[in-house]
């Protein structure tokens, strides 16, 4: 595994996004440079807590077997694992709805 970006929370749980995640947010930055910010605030609350979901922030568990939460930001979804004994949020895919 490879990441290209991680950050660490106080309360313990670090992030990390794989490189298709880290170039999706790129290109919504160059296109709509707010709606990456609020995307990127949405990854970095993660690392407090990644079962919760926050005002304007939803959390599900997914069905699927490529990962198992599913994070809405609007119309951005990220598919991430929780990583518990690592205490590691591994953001695996981004895509919009």
């Amino acid at each position: 595994m490879s990441y290209s970006k991680n950050s660490g929370s106080a309360s313990g749980f670090k992030v990390a996004l794989r490189p298709q995640v880290q170039s999706y947010l790129e290109t919504v930055a160059t296109h709509a440079p707010q709606q990456a910010r609020r995307c990127v605030e949405a990854l970095a609350e993660l690392g407090r807590n990644p079962f919760m979901g926050r005002p304007r922030v939803d959390i599900k568990r997914w069905k699927g077997p490529e990962f198992h939460y599913r994070l809405r930001v609007g119309r951005h979804r990220f598919g991430y694992d929780v990583l518990k004994k690592e205490k590691l949020v591994d953001v695996k895919r981004a895509w919009m709805k």
